[in-house]
């Protein structure tokens, strides 16, 4: 079995890939203490990715290697991620036994499920302890299935070993995410039910999360990319001039005024269309959720990460869709003093890659 949500106790690095570039993060544990010793995003200089596809992985050996030797970071330990859309994902049923007897019958009943054979896929679970429930037929709890292509995972693990990074374990985009909200105690009111948002470059996924665990997920193909194309289209400019225009970006409100620009407030309502789909996505999900209950659960808060969190007053116009309060990530809270306030936007690029480091120095 392919440990997916490996945990140990020592330095790490978190290492996020994406068709924009790397997000590289190192951290350090100390008497108890996780304190953050660097955080590095390099974008791609050269094409590595093909159809949103890795397909130069000579070219991503040859960037992680200029990372190491200019941030000399103190441990090869790493955690990767895989996006959702990469990993065959689902939710089951199983019957209440020792986690040791559960490792063995998890992968026989994946096997049922998966899209490949067991043969060509690395299946690792996740037992939703929350979950527990009696029927007729004995105690049983809920598990999380995760499958990941073996040729996949083997084309990234010799990229990355090839530079002199040591894989511990892959884990899952939106999940790691999930850890750094955890240790943002953004999410630890185990009366409370939360969803996080994590906006990638070409895909949202959304998870509803109860006792710190995601009981649903929900994954959609709409990302940063989609507003840079949508920006693209309606300005008609190159991707490097939208890429420069974004921060000034701001998603109108009920109360704001329009900017001066008329190229910004062109730019704002082309961006606020893949918003208002991936808001439309949040609300189906939460019905979704709710239908097979008799007491709807409420939302305590919507968490929105990620690189594709790239526009102003986006955490305002969701909540104006929604009536849910919602707020941007800090993924930096708890692991740096002089991070702890509100953050720019681009430092929820780091939601991915903390929740990585923090997998191996927390538990």
């Amino acid at each position: 079995m392919f440990d997916l949500f490996k945990k140990s106790s020592q330095s790490q690095i978190g290492l996020d890939i994406s068709p924009e570039g790397i997000t590289m993060v190192v951290l350090h544990e100390k008497k108890n203490k996780i304190t953050l010793k660097n955080y590095i995003y390099k974008p791609f200089q050269n094409k590595v990715y093909q159809d949103e596809q890795p397909e130069n992985f000579e070219v991503l050996t040859e960037e992680l290697k200029s990372i190491i030797n200019e941030y000399k970071p103190e441990t090869r330990n790493t955690i990767i991620s895989m996006p959702s859309s990469n990993v065959f994902m689902k939710k089951i049923t199983l019957p209440d036994i020792p986690e040791e007897e559960l490792k063995i019958i998890a992968p026989q009943e994946a096997s049922k499920h998966l899209p490949l054979s067991e043969k060509e896929m690395n299946v690792d679970f996740q037992i939703l302890k929350n979950s527990r429930k009696q029927d007729e037929s004995g105690r049983k709890i809920d598990v999380i299935l995760c499958a990941l292509s073996k040729s996949v995972a083997r084309s990234y693990l010799e990229a990355i070993s090839n530079t002199g990074l040591h894989v511990q374990a892959i884990d899952i985009s939106s999940f790691a995410m999930i850890k750094a909200l955890a240790n943002a105690e953004l999410i630890n009111d185990p009366e409370k039910t939360y969803i996080s948002v994590l906006i990638d470059y070409t895909n949202t996924d959304i998870n509803v999360i109860q006792n710190g665990m995601p009981v649903f997920s929900h994954n959609i193909e709409q990302g940063k990319k989609n507003i840079i194309d949508s920006i693209t289209n309606s300005l008609n400019k190159k991707k490097d001039q939208i890429l420069e225009l974004l921060p000034e970006l701001a998603l109108m409100i009920p109360g704001a005024d329009l900017s001066e620009n008329p190229e910004l407030n062109k730019a704002s309502n082309a961006a606020r269309n893949v918003y208002s789909g991936i808001s439309g996505e949040i609300q189906k999900t939460i019905e979704f959720f709710n239908s097979d209950r008799q007491q709807p659960v409420d939302i305590e808060k919507i968490i929105l990460g990620g690189s594709g969190v790239c526009v102003q007053n986006i955490d305002k116009y969701i909540y104006n869709k929604l009536r849910i309060d919602t707020c941007i990530f800090n993924p930096f809270i708890n692991l740096s003093e002089s991070m702890q306030e509100d953050s720019p936007l681009d430092m929820t690029l780091f939601s991915t890659s903390i929740g990585l480091a923090l997998k191996e120095v927390e538990n």
